[in-house]
C-alpha cells in the first residue's frame, strides 16, 4: 500500500473516519507528520498493518489516524458542489 498524503495536506475525515471527528466541531484537518506504519496488536500473528499519520483536527493533535479514515480536501470540496 503507498502512502497518499504529506505533511502540509488539507484533509477530511470520510465515512470511516466520521467516528474520530463527532468529539471535534470540524472534520477538515491538516497532516503534520509524515506517513509511518503500525501493526495492530491482537494477540495472533498477522501480516497486517495500517499506514497512519498525525494530524491537526479542530486545533488538536489527534495521532495514527489511518490513511483509510481520510481524503483529500480539494476531492471533498469537489464532489460537494
Amino acid at each position: 500500500m503507498a502512502h497518499k498524503f504529506k505533511p502540509g495536506d488539507l484533509i477530511v475525515l470520510n465515512d470511516y473516519g466520521v467516528f474520530i471527528g463527532e468529539d471535534y466541531d470540524n472534520t477538515i484537518g491538516i497532516i503534520i507528520s509524515k506517513p509511518y506504519n503500525v501493526i495492530p496488536h491482537d494477540g495472533e500473528e498477522t501480516n497486517a498493518f495500517y499506514i497512519v499519520y498525525d494530524i491537526l483536527l479542530d486545533g488538536e493533535l489527534v495521532k495514527m489516524i489511518p490513511q483509510e479514515f481520510m481524503e483529500f480536501y480539494e476531492k471533498y470540496e469537489k464532489n460537494c458542489k
